[in-house]
């Protein structure tokens, strides 16, 4: 069964989306607006349990690729792709068949709270879940999305960890940065196409005065 955009539309109208790029600060600006607002921020981790709950449920039948990787031992191999394997791939860690979970999450949620989302929706997909008022695209500048400045973040350090455990490390680094790159890339092109509202994450830039670009977007100033 597929659910017309408009309804999924109007049951998230409690919502507020931060999406983009990796190390755009999607989840610091989350836990700012949660903090200052009493929103609920909602991300992969959800109480760190909907993300395992979701893992703990798929079924190779629906979700193949995510089925696919849970199955994943030899890191060695997985790690050692090439940028092509990579991206033939597609959605290579399954992430988007997790999307359908996180909305449903986020619509139960959302009954009786005001919600903050920071997930990695695609940019075609917010579009038409969400007004332009209540989406917000948190964008870093290619060269700051790197294996180095993901890891840094507790939740990514297991990432990086295993990619050091492995041999020639530089090497898988390098495809990794090199995956990162191309996705910003994409998802800078889309954000235009789509013509959302953007912030680009420099090296100059502060939680504070990001936080007041949001609020005066979200209209919450």
């Amino acid at each position: 069964m597929n659910i017309a955009e408009n309804i999924l539309k109007h049951s998230l109208q409690n919502v507020y989306f931060l999406v983009g790029t990796p190390c755009g600060g999607k989840t610091t600006m989350a836990g700012e607006l949660s903090k200052k607002y009493g929103f609920v921020h909602f991300n992969d981790n959800w109480h760190e349990d909907s993300f395992k709950v979701w893992l703990s449920i798929c079924d190779e039948r629906y979700q193949k690729k995510a089925a696919k990787r849970n199955k994943v031992t030899d890191w060695e191999a997985y790690f050692g792709q090439s940028v092509e394997e990579f991206l033939a791939a597609g959605d290579y860690n399954g992430y988007n068949e997790y999307l359908e979970f996180a909305i449903i999450e986020l619509i139960k949620l959302s009954q009786h709270n005001t919600v903050v989302a920071d997930l990695c929706l695609p940019i075609e997909l917010v579009s038409e879940l969400a007004d332009y008022n209540r989406v917000a695209c948190m964008l870093a500048s290619p060269e700051l999305v790197t294996c180095e400045n993901y890891g840094k973040r507790e939740d990514h350090k297991e990432f990086l960890d295993c990619i050091m455990s492995l041999k020639d490390p530089e090497k898988k680094i390098a495809t990794q940065d090199e995956l990162f790159r191309i996705g910003v890339l994409k998802t800078f092109e889309e954000v235009r196409q789509h013509n959302l509202f953007s912030i680009v994450r420099t090296e100059e830039s502060t939680v504070e005065n990001t936080l007041k670009v949001l609020e005066e977007h979200f209209n919450l100033s």
